[in-house]
């Protein structure tokens, strides 16, 4: 038995409310638009059963219905998938809250905001939201970061080659992006996962003062204790070692693990050994030419000094949802909050 709205009674609602907004267009162009609107109405209910089956009572909420005429609205207007799938991952969210939060206010608006972009100004906001905010769980290799990267960005290469000055400055003009607080990818990637892109250290390679003598420093220590959990062999340079942690909060909870807690303000300092800028781009070259076109017009046009507002993450964050089927970014609430 079933109470409550059906998914067949979830379409009917969904159609009546669209039918009775765009009756008056010509017969062509209400037959095209409907048929639109039918088709994102099966997308959306089918993500909606997948990802939030217990959502589908609030479709009764008039909030929602509002948006669910939006979001069809918007793709029948278009027509374009990109559209559709960006739309159908923010409703799908979007109906998942019938509460008045900051993060349904900011679903709302992106609802209305992304039907005036277009797959390179998805692209533009994935690749900010890739660079600055996304921090991937239980990153122990470097490339590990790469390959995630690949998965997000390179689905965008052809849209990101195509960005233009233009394309960035009609996303601040909407309110997606924002002048100032960004980073360059390589300041992201020394800040998220320190150890992972730490300098790697010759052990028997003591710098020395001016008078020849040797200083002290992370070399010290990371030789006394290269033979423990806190030391690891370097997979960039053999014969060379770092510190056995991505982040500060990794390497806290493994030096309490190991009883080695002593040692933390010296390892900390091999955390802070940044490893070279150009070292790092070649790294990303080589690992792929795709993220690294990606990466080179997320600078070169001005992105990596500028910063995604929350409708600029909604729609980043969906966009890269598309093409990795959710696996990597989790949810909005994490990023809004």
């Amino acid at each position: 038995m079933q109470y409550g709205v059906s998914y067949s009674d979830a379409k009917a609602i969904a159609m009546d409310v669209f039918r009775e907004n765009f009756s008056k267009l010509s017969q062509n162009a209400y037959r095209v638009a409907t048929g639109r609107a039918e088709e994102f109405a099966e997308n959306y209910l089918k993500e909606l059963h997948d990802r939030e089956p217990g959502s589908i009572r609030n479709i009764e909420d008039p909030g929602i219905q509002s948006d669910i005429l939006e979001a069809q609205a918007g793709f029948a207007r278009s027509g374009d998938r990109d559209l559709r799938e960006v739309l159908t991952d923010l409703l799908v969210d979007r109906t998942a809250r019938p509460e008045r939060t900051i993060v349904s206010l900011t679903l709302s608006a992106a609802i209305q905001t992304a039907q005036r972009l277009t797959d390179v100004h998805f692209a533009a906001l994935s690749s900010v939201f890739a660079f600055q905010q996304l921090k991937f769980p239980r990153m122990t290799h470097h490339e590990q970061v790469y390959e995630n990267l690949v998965r997000c960005l390179v689905p965008f290469t052809r849209q990101m080659n195509a960005l233009k000055d233009a394309d960035v400055h009609y996303l601040e003009a909407l309110g997606c992006v924002t002048l100032g607080g960004g980073n360059r990818l390589l300041e992201f990637l020394w800040e998220t996962y320190p150890g992972l892109f730490a300098e790697p250290i010759d052990v028997n390679d003591f710098p020395v003062d001016l008078e020849g003598k040797p200083l002290a420093g992370p070399h010290h220590i990371l030789k006394k204790l290269k033979n423990t959990s806190a030391v690891m062999a370097s997979p960039r340079d053999p014969g060379k070692f770092q510190v056995s942690a991505t982040d500060r909060d990794d390497l806290h909870q493994l030096l309490i693990d190991h009883d080695l807690l002593d040692h933390e303000s010296e390892l900390e300092s091999a955390l802070r050994k940044k490893l070279s800028g150009q070292r790092v781009c070649q790294e990303i070259a080589d690992y792929s030419e795709d993220l690294d076109s990606v990466r080179y017009w997320n600078e070169t046009l001005g992105l990596s000094h500028r910063a995604n507002t929350a409708v600029g993450t909604a729609i980043g964050h969906a966009n890269i949802s598309r093409v990795t089927k959710g696996e990597l970014v989790g949810t909005l609430d994490f990023w809004l909050s």
